[in-house]
């Protein structure tokens, strides 16, 4: 889990939460907020990985980046904080769940094939 929550969340088995891949957490999202500022501009390349855990309306409760350069880290964990997900439900309920979302990001010697600096894609 990203952060404390005492609401009831997804689970595979019991205590262990039921944790959405990347893709199928970037799939799930309805809303994206993209990175701003410093972070955007730098000359940077590598992979950022953030831990989700979104709330039972599709809110994001928290994003914990666990991977990544500290500069690409805080701008993507503010900007994921930011998008919405489609619930998921349980007995017919909606219900939190905890995913993980890796972005490959670059602006050093990217091709126009490549990836670049955006969360969009």
């Amino acid at each position: 889990m990203p952060c404390e929550y005492s609401g009831t969340v997804s689970r595979k088995y019991p205590n262990t939460a039921l944790a959405l891949r990347s893709d199928a957490m970037k799939q799930r999202a309805t809303k994206k907020v993209d990175i701003s500022g410093p972070a955007k501009q730098a000359d940077i390349r590598g992979t950022v990985i953030v831990e989700v855990l979104v709330g039972p309306d599709g809110n994001v409760v928290c994003a914990k980046g666990v991977y990544g350069h500290p500069m690409l880290l805080s701008a993507v964990e503010d900007a994921v904080r930011l998008w919405k997900f489609k619930p998921i439900t349980q007995n017919k309920a909606p219900i939190a769940y905890v995913g993980q979302i890796d972005f490959t990001l670059c602006n050093i010697g990217c091709g126009p094939q490549e990836t670049s600096m955006t969360l969009l894609k």
